[in-house]
């Protein structure tokens, strides 16, 4: 392979990064993906065991009300013309162990509430009020974001901005824990109902911004959730087929090792070689490392991945805004396949949220990740069961239904291990939550025909990410900061295109990211390269072919 030029490389094929190489492609710009796996996509991705296809990541995708940003990324690509997007048909089921009966959260504002108010009806007062508040935070933060932001308007609207932004900036400063015990006391219960996904986004309540969470939660109320026909590997292979129409290439079983540098700090290419870890391959040329060069670089990984990749004397100063940052969870997964249909056994809904008989209150959520530091099936930890039959998903059509277990893990219940320990505790974890799992639906356990486990340890290995932190930095009070995370850093052409970046974590947050990643990417190309045109700046990878 000979050292190529190009207009940007993205390093990693998540949707961030994905995202990002799309569109800068689109305005004609040459793009080179990197991936170190032999898949694109990250989590993003399927793939195929014992005639099971397995969805790795996507649940249910958000982000489709009139007051979402994804619509006009989505659209921007023309997403729609190339893959299916499917609604899910209730936004999701609570079931408390116990014999507690099954509670049910449809989709939709209106539905939601009435389903609320149904159940709860001791609580209308903050059952509505609850309503009002994601409504007027989603109001607030879409005419925040949308605002024209030039010097004048913030000469003429700073001093006001907490009164003209009055639910944005009051919901900023708490957590989601002090948001329910304003509305509902102690009543724990509702809070469970309202709240049961509350996974999808942290483990600890007591910390996650109330912001934060009114705008993720309200999306779902207003727009629905979507699974993606084929699954969501049929996503990123949309994306990179977008970068290699405009004259792209992606390349997977490659390594990133160096970021490249030129006198001024700039960025200017990448290092990269095989990696010998995927696939059986075994060429001595493959360990020889390639080059390729470009004047943008977007960084699809955790910013210490990245600081791995720059010299030691540019490591410092690019890490600072990411120093002390708090990691977000880390996420367990097991994989079921099975030769009944679940609703057999009683699973009505797409998406079940099973509540643990020792989670008495709404913050003991943050309890979860300690569940697997203790003997198997001594404490259960919560978790949702998704099942997947429930839409035409287009795979696993011969008698196979594929559904998987997903909650909450910490990568020290599992790095000190050995191998052959960390494989016997996790193969004794399986069979404790498989056995749960025929608790909550009598039967289903015996029609169980594959399963297979991913830990904290897992996401850390495969999506690179530190403890396994699976949604990027922890979306903590307050989530609008005075140095609020960025895309931009402090390396020149260097931007950030991930969970890890400007919009939290989760296939949004990243795509989102990856958005505004390309978009700063453009304004700092027009300000500082000499040639915006459809190949990149030739005086500048000129330089970079003599460092």
């Amino acid at each position: 392979m000979d050292n190529q030029n190009f207009d940007a490389i993205v390093i990693g094929s998540g949707l961030g990064g994905l995202t990002a190489g799309a569109l800068y492609a689109q305005q004609g710009k040459r793009v080179l993906v990197v991936e170190r796996h032999d898949k694109f996509g990250g989590a993003a991705t399927v793939y195929q065991r014992k005639h099971l296809e397995i969805e790795v990541g996507l649940h249910e995708l958000c982000g489709f009300g009139h007051l979402d940003l994804l619509p006009q990324v989505w659209n921007q690509l023309k997403l729609d013309d190339r893959i299916e997007r499917l609604p899910v048909p209730s936004f999701f089921s609570v079931k408390k162990a116990g014999g507690h009966p099954q509670q049910i959260m449809p989709e939709g504002w209106n539905e939601a509430k009435a389903a609320a108010l149904r159940l709860f009806p001791q609580h209308k007062h903050g059952i509505l009020r609850y309503f009002q508040i994601l409504h007027g935070v989603r109001n607030d933060v879409f005419r925040f974001v949308t605002s024209n932001k030039t010097k004048w308007w913030w000469l003429r609207n700073g001093p006001i901005l907490p009164l003209k932004f009055r639910a944005m900036f009051k919901y900023n400063k708490i957590t989601v824990s002090q948001l329910f015990e304003d509305l509902f006391g102690d009543e724990e219960d509702i809070k469970f109902y309202l709240a049961a996904n509350i996974g999808y986004y942290s483990d600890r309540p007591q910390e996650l911004s109330a912001l934060f969470y009114a705008i993720a939660q309200g999306s779902y109320h207003e727009g629905g959730g979507y699974y993606i026909k084929g699954g969501s590997q049929k996503l990123s292979d949309a994306l990179v087929d977008i970068i290699k129409e405009h004259g792209g290439d992606a390349l997977i079983r490659r390594t990133v090792t160096n970021i490249l540098l030129d006198d001024n700090g700039r960025v200017s290419g990448v290092r990269h070689e095989k990696n010998l870890t995927i696939g059986k391959r075994r060429d001595p040329k493959d360990k020889l490392p390639h080059q390729a060069y470009a004047p943008v670089i977007f960084g699809n990984a955790a910013p210490v991945v990245l600081q791995s990749m720059l010299p030691l004397e540019h490591q410092q100063a690019f890490m600072a805004p990411f120093n002390g940052k708090p990691l977000s969870p880390a996420l367990w997964v097991l994989f079921v396949g099975m030769d009944r249909d679940p609703k057999a056994f009683g699973v009505t809904e797409y998406a079940t949220f099973v509540i643990p008989e020792h989670c008495r209150t709404f913050d003991d959520y943050a309890n979860f990740k300690t569940a697997f530091s203790a003997e198997p099936g001594h404490t259960m930890p919560g978790y949702v069961f998704t099942d997947y039959s429930k839409l035409d998903t287009g795979m696993n059509t011969k008698s196979r239904y594929f559904a998987v277990m997903c909650g909450i893990d910490d990568m020290n219940n599992w790095q000190h291990l050995s191998e052959a320990d960390y494989y016997a505790k996790k193969a004794a974890w399986e069979t404790a939550l498989l056995n749960d799992l025929d608790r909550q639906f009598p039967g289903l356990g015996r029609h169980v025909v594959f399963h297979e486990m991913g830990t904290a340890r897992t996401m850390n290995e495969y999506l690179n990410t530190p403890m396994g932190a699976t949604y990027g930095f922890a979306q903590n009070a307050p989530f609008i900061q005075s140095k609020p995370p960025t895309t931009r850093t402090a390396i020149a052409g260097l931007f950030l295109a991930s969970a890890f970046g400007s919009h939290g974590g989760g296939f949004v947050g990243a795509m989102l990211s990856g958005a505004n990643a390309a978009k700063q990417a453009k304004k700092w190309a027009g300000q500082h390269l000499p040639s915006t045109g459809a190949t990149a700046s030739k005086q500048v990878l000129a330089e970079a072919a003599t460092n």
